[in-house]
C-alpha cells in the first residue's frame, strides 16, 4: 500500500509539473515495470484531465452525484476483484465519483468563472478544451470552468505565465490583459505582465497582441517578442530570448551588452545589480547557462571582463579592477 500511495504521488507531481523532466522519468520508469503499473497510470491521469480543477468539485455533492450517476446506468454489475488488483478498484471508484461529480455539475449549472493564485509556488492548469498554463511564482488567472460560444477567453490579472493552446480554428483563444488582448489560434508562448508593462514572446505557431481598443497591433511569429508600456503607450521588440527562463531554467545570452546581461540577472534571481558606470562594457557576452547558480554565472562574467563583484544579501555590485 505505500508504494501504491508513492505512486501516486509521483504520477500527481508529473501531472502536476509536466516540463519537470525528473518526474517525468520516475513515472515513466515505473509504468514500464508492469501493466497493472501503466493501468493504474491511465486511471489517474484521466480523472487529472477530466477534474483539472478541484475547485470545482469542492462545490458538489458527491453522494448525490455518485448516486444519481450509478441511477442513469442501465445495467450496473459489479464484479470481485482478483487480490493484485484490489487497489485498482479504490482508483476505478475515486474516478467514478469524480467524473460523475463532474457530469452532474457541467449538466446542472451555466459557466462559472475560477480564479487560481500562485504564491512562493509554480502552478500550473489544464483547461477544459485540451490547453495548458504554467504559471511562474505570484501570479493570478481567471478563466472558466469550460469555455461556451464562439470564442475561448481568460484574463491573466498580473504575474507571468507560459501558454500552450489546443487548436481550434472555430473557436480562436483571447487573453485579456488589463486593456490588452492576446489572439491565437494554436500556438505557445509566454506573457509577462506587470505594474507598468506587458512582454510577450512567442515559442511556436503566431500571435495577434492587441495594446488598446485604438492602438495598432502587432503580429508575432515564433522567435518573436513585443514589450509593451502601457502607461506611456509605447510598444518595442526586445530581445525575449530569456522570457522563458522561469520555466526552463536556462539562460541564453548572445552578443548580449554586459548592461542587459545584469537586468536578465536581476529578473532571474530576483536580485538588485548595482553596475558601476566605470565598468567596461563594450565587449558582448555569449554564453549558455542551465540551472547554474547566480554565483557560476557571476564568476563566468569575472573571467570575461576585467570586473570585481562584491554580494551584500540580494544587492551585488560590479566594479572595475
Amino acid at each position: 500500500m505505500q508504494e501504491n500511495q508513492l505512486f501516486q504521488s509521483l504520477i500527481l507531481n508529473h501531472l502536476n509539473e509536466p516540463e519537470n523532466t525528473v518526474f517525468a522519468n520516475q513515472v515513466n520508469s515505473l509504468r514500464a515495470e508492469s501493466p497493472v503499473n501503466e493501468k493504474y497510470f491511465q486511471e489517474i491521469k484521466s480523472v487529472w484531465e477530466k477534474a483539472a480543477d478541484t475547485a470545482v468539485l469542492s462545490r458538489i455533492d458527491k453522494v448525490q452525484a455518485l448516486h444519481h450517476f450509478k441511477s442513469r446506468l442501465k445495467d450496473h454489475v459489479v464484479l470481485k476483484p482478483q487480490k493484485s488488483y484490489q487497489w485498482l478498484s479504490g482508483v476505478a471508484a475515486t474516478a467514478a465519483l469524480v467524473i460523475a461529480g463532474v457530469w452532474l455539475y457541467s449538466t446542472s449549472y451555466g459557466v462559472k468563472e475560477l480564479v487560481r493564485e500562485t504564491h512562493a509556488q509554480v502552478d500550473s492548469i489544464l483547461l477544459n478544451d485540451g490547453s495548458k498554463v504554467m504559471l511562474a511564482q505570484n501570479t493570478i488567472i481567471k478563466y472558466p470552468d469550460h469555455f461556451k460560444g464562439k470564442t475561448r477567453e481568460i484574463s491573466l490579472i498580473k504575474g507571468k505565465a507560459f501558454f500552450k493552446i489546443s487548436k481550434d480554428p472555430e473557436h480562436p483563444f483571447t487573453i485579456s490583459i488589463g486593456q490588452s488582448k492576446v489572439s491565437v489560434l494554436g500556438t505557445s508562448f509566454n506573457i509577462k505582465y506587470t505594474d507598468s508593462l506587458i512582454d510577450v514572446a512567442v515559442s511556436t505557431g503566431t500571435v495577434r497582441f492587441t495594446p488598446n481598443k485604438v492602438s495598432k497591433g502587432a503580429i508575432l511569429n515564433a522567435g518573436q517578442s513585443v514589450s509593451y508600456n502601457y502607461a506611456l503607450n509605447i510598444m518595442t521588440q526586445p530581445d525575449g530570448s530569456n522570457d522563458n527562463s522561469w520555466l526552463t531554467k536556462e539562460l541564453h545570452f548572445v552578443d548580449m551588452p554586459l548592461q542587459d546581461v545584469c537586468k536578465e540577472l536581476s529578473e532571474y534571481y530576483g536580485v538588485k545589480i548595482n553596475l558601476h558606470d566605470t565598468v567596461h562594457t563594450a565587449k558582448k557576452f555569449n554564453a549558455n547557462f542551465k540551472e547554474s547558480t547566480l554565483t557560476e554565472i557571476l564568476d563566468v562574467l569575472k573571467a570575461t571582463y576585467n570586473i570585481q563583484v562584491e554580494t551584500s544579501g540580494d544587492t551585488v555590485t560590479i566594479k572595475s579592477l
